[in-house]
């Protein structure tokens, strides 16, 4: 936290906005491994057939069950052949006054087949169903395959503004998932948006002025409140340059390079407990 500010009046102050730290295209990978099913051979199904034949009076009509014992995937019925007969089926010929029609119960496994006669001879009609049932169930294997597991941050004010720019971290061994992701949002609120840099020129002429420029070291946060600038905003010192004033020998000049402190760097106290003796304590930032 700062505990000095500059001024106008103590200080000559230029401010720059700075655009060659700016990334907003934050990225980390790592190599893993994931667990693949690999299809050894796939399900394959089958028919089976059968041939039934009725014989039907004039006008008669009977229903047939048929239960598949497994599950049936399909049916399939067809009537290819109907002939009138006499006893003892001499002089048999074509005949085509039948109906035949199927129904399936809710579970279709369980086909009913309806013959009807509807002519006026005695019947032979011979008719055919098809089951389709399940005949190799899909085999699979697993295998674990190489593979990148990628995280990423992205800002598409920023890049419209700068151009992409992209930022490379390294993913350390053992880091999970969520806390890389985390990591490359965190970078990405830091870098993505322009930094101002100022060149603060402060001359010794006062002891305090003069004890701010011998004690100073770099990383220090000084508050730097310009109104011509309008600015009022903490700053790191980056860089410290101390040399004589040519025009008033023996008094130091210092100038601080200072960077604007990004919002991500603010410094935040919090309350990790309340001590027994006296109440709460600052014990954590």
């Amino acid at each position: 936290m700062s505990d000095f500010t500059v001024n106008d009046t103590m200080a000559k102050i230029r401010y720059e906005i700075d655009e060659r730290e700016i990334y907003n295209d934050i990225r980390s990978e790592i190599g893993t491994t994931i667990t693949e099913v690999v299809l050894d051979s796939d399900t394959t199904y089958s028919w089976g057939w059968w041939e039934r034949t009725i014989l039907l009076a004039p006008f008669a009509q009977a229903v047939r069950q048929f239960d598949s014992g497994v599950v049936a995937y399909d049916w399939k019925f067809s009537s290819t052949q109907g002939h009138a007969y006499t006893m003892p089926y001499a002089g048999a010929e074509a005949y085509y006054d039948y109906e035949l029609s199927f129904t399936l119960d809710a579970t279709g496994n369980t086909a009913y087949v309806t013959i009807k006669n509807t002519g006026a001879r005695n019947c032979r009609i011979v008719y055919y169903f098809g089951r389709k049932y399940l005949s190799a169930d899909q085999i699979t294997h697993e295998e674990l395959v190489p593979s990148i597991l990628t995280v990423r941050a992205t800002d598409a004010t920023s890049i419209r503004k700068y151009g992409r720019r992209v930022m490379n971290l390294t993913w350390t061994e053992g880091t999970k998932e969520e806390a890389m992701q985390t990591l490359v949002e965190h970078y990405l609120e830091r870098y993505k948006d322009p930094v101002g840099k100022l060149a603060c020129v402060i001359k010794g002429v006062t002891d305090t002025l003069l004890t701010q420029i011998i004690t100073r070291e770099i990383s220090d946060i000084i508050t730097v409140i310009s109104s011509g600038l309008g600015l009022n905003a903490d700053c790191f010192i980056n860089t410290i340059t101390i040399s004589d004033d040519v025009h008033s020998a023996g008094t130091p000049v210092c100038t601080w390079g200072l960077e604007v402190q990004r919002s991500s760097e603010t410094l935040t106290l919090f309350i990790l407990d309340t001590s027994e003796l006296d109440g709460p304590h600052v014990l954590g930032s």
